[in-house]
């Protein structure tokens, strides 16, 4: 495992910084943590990732990293950093303030009744209704497993890009040094 000490240390730091921008983006700028703010929060990652994989690289790889290698370092570093970011979120909701789960509902009702109409004649009423119920039934495990899932999601989108930019195959054969 110590060969993979630089993705678990990029990924915590990764997921430490996801958790103080959902704090920053809720205390700070009262803005619904859990909305298109957190996409903001993706290039903290792509940017810890790559200087994590290439590090990786460089030591693990002695300068070389196959695609695979490097996709699967990229996994490691996104289940690590949205695990982190998920528990931390949950056991703040759970243990210190959970206000944000309200926050989180009242704010994506308030979008849905400003999008009524347009909802109502692509959809219908009965789907309308059942978007509401939906959203009334978020809890605070819910939105910890959303936003581990769009960390995911995001994480690995950015492993197949940092792994597509940083793969360098070894020679197939060794030239003799002249």
């Amino acid at each position: 495992m110590n060969r993979y000490t630089t993705i678990l240390n990029g990924a915590s730091l990764a997921g430490l910084i996801a958790f103080a921008l959902f704090l920053t983006s809720y205390y700070v700028l009262s803005l619904n943590p859990f909305g298109a703010i957190k996409f903001f929060g993706l290039a903290v990652p792509a940017l810890l990732m790559y200087t994590a994989v290439k590090k990786y690289k460089e030591v693990e790889g002695e300068g070389f990293l196959t695609y695979s290698k490097g996709f699967v370092a990229g996994v490691m570093f996104t289940f690590v950093y949205a695990s982190l970011s998920a528990m931390l979120i949950y056991l703040y909701g759970l243990l210190i303030d959970g206000s944000f789960v309200e926050f989180f509902i009242n704010d994506n009702l308030q979008s849905l009744g400003e999008a009524k109409e347009q909802i109502l004649a692509f959809m219908g009423e009965d789907t309308y209704k059942e978007m509401i119920a939906e959203f009334q039934k978020f809890d605070l495990a819910s939105l910890a497993m959303g936003d581990f899932q769009s960390k995911t999601i995001g994480g690995f989108i950015i492993a197949l890009i940092v792994a597509a930019i940083l793969k360098q195959n070894p020679p197939i054969f060794d030239t003799p040094n002249e």
